[in-house]
């Protein structure tokens, strides 16, 4: 069955509506504010006024470099002190963008700045199910590093383990008909090892149940084989790979 995405996504166009919202609101409130308080006539009213206004334009520009991909600019205004969880109209966080456009690089530096992977917008989507929409195994995998839930990845209910499972099989039958090259798949198995390790690593600082210091270090022996592995063992890779993921089931 098709999922339909189209509420998880963050178009350019919906950016720009935000923002237009932002800047309108803004305006009804200072509005409302000369009208009940003496227009601005000191240099001193003028600097208040405008230090009143700074913070939210700055929210603003920030969700709107990290849309256009500007990691500098968005670097700059982090480094200035705008929140790195600003939000636009619909409760979407400059995190929510960033996953949602696949920006890895700014991923890591909004949670580097204390970004909220937790964060939910009014659509109760987290920066996690954006990642798990669009299959970006790298940024599920910042995430969960960063403390984000993971005892629902997403909408429907798919674990981190389901989502490294349904990978898998996609990987090795598109292997196994020749439907995917040698150096791709290692990239793609690197990125699932990636993906449990995290996940695995989380379950052992929170004592979960079956998930052991060892299947650690297992993974690391797997991900260290998987740049050496010839390309007749690369398939009992994949295929020792979901043998694990059941193992690691979650009780």
């Amino acid at each position: 069955m098709m999922e339909d995405f189209s509420k998880m996504s963050h178009s350019d166009s919906e950016i720009r509506d935000d923002v237009m919202d932002k800047v309108r609101r803004l305006k009804k409130q200072l509005h409302i504010e000369f009208k009940a308080k003496r227009k601005l006539t000191t240099a001193e009213d003028i600097r208040k006024f405008k230090r009143k206004i700074q913070p939210l334009y700055n929210e603003i520009r920030l969700v709107q470099a990290v849309n256009s991909h500007n990691t500098e600019e968005v670097k700059k205004f982090l480094e200035c002190g705008v929140s790195a969880n600003s939000t636009d109209n619909e409760k979407r966080s400059a995190l929510h963008v960033a996953v949602s456009k696949g920006y890895a690089d700014i991923v890591e530096l909004l949670l580097h700045h204390g970004a909220d992977p937790n964060k939910r917008d009014i659509i109760h989507n987290t920066p996690l199910h954006l990642a798990a929409c669009i299959h970006n195994f790298a940024i599920i995998s910042m995430l969960i590093n960063a403390k984000a839930d993971v005892s629902c990845l997403d909408l429907q209910g798919r674990s981190p383990f389901h989502l490294a499972s349904s990978k898998l099989q996609i990987l090795q039958k598109g292997w196994r008909e020749g439907a995917i090259e040698m150096i791709k798949l290692r990239e793609e198995l690197q990125q699932v090892v990636d993906l449990l390790m995290s996940v695995v690593m989380r379950g052992v600082e929170e004592k979960v149940e079956k998930l052991l210091h060892s299947d650690i270090n297992e993974l690391q022996m797997t991900k260290m084989n998987l740049n050496s592995a010839k390309p007749e063992e690369l398939d009992n890779q994949m295929s020792k790979l979901l043998s694990d993921i059941e193992k690691f089931s979650i009780a």
